[in-house]
């Protein structure tokens, strides 16, 4: 049997998720984030940061660890949720890679979590497998049906008719109260 190696990352006492979070450094290519703070001051590896954006994540098979937005990630999330004011971002899907940068410990480089110029994708699944929608996944369903229709989702889900009825906005949703 093969060893299986362990990103140095991993273990001790990290604060922030990174790279490390990325399985055999493939992309994450669906991850919601919940909400975005910014945080007067906050404790990074051990030290003291102040004035940072965090991005927290709704529960996920990756990484129960909240995400530091630096400035290139805060640009991307901005422009893919099309909105300057981050901090009103909610349950927004993105995708996570990895890319190299510049490591300010000494000059070289390193590898960063990254959120992805590229949207998020729901998993693929075959048409045999396809996953039951559930309640709990609703949020993530109406964001994915703000770019992509009702048939794309179908390809990943069977939608109970309840929960379909609540992903399609009724007439009344739309209309202005005089």
């Amino acid at each position: 049997m093969e060893e299986q190696g362990i990103h140095y990352r991993t273990g001790g006492k990290i604060t922030h998720v990174g790279a490390e979070a990325l399985v055999d450094g493939k992309d994450i290519e669906y991850i919601v984030i919940e909400k975005v703070e910014f945080k007067d001051v906050e404790e990074i590896g051990g030290r003291k940061e102040s004035g940072v954006w965090v991005a927290t994540f709704a529960p996920n098979p990756y990484t129960k660890l909240p995400m530091v937005l630096n400035a290139t990630n805060k640009k991307r999330l901005a422009k893919l949720a099309k909105t300057e004011y981050i901090n009103l971002i909610k349950n927004f899907p993105v995708r996570l890679t990895k890319e190299e940068c510049k490591d300010i410990q000494d000059g070289g480089t390193t590898w960063g979590l990254r959120i992805s110029k590229l949207p998020a994708t729901l998993p693929k699944t075959t048409a045999t497998h396809k996953q039951v929608l559930t309640e709990d996944r609703l949020p993530e369903a109406k964001n994915f049906l703000k770019t992509k229709s009702m048939e794309e989702l179908e390809k990943f889900y069977t939608i109970p008719e309840d929960l379909k009825a609540k992903l399609i906005p009724s007439e009344a949703d739309g209309k202005q109260g005089n």
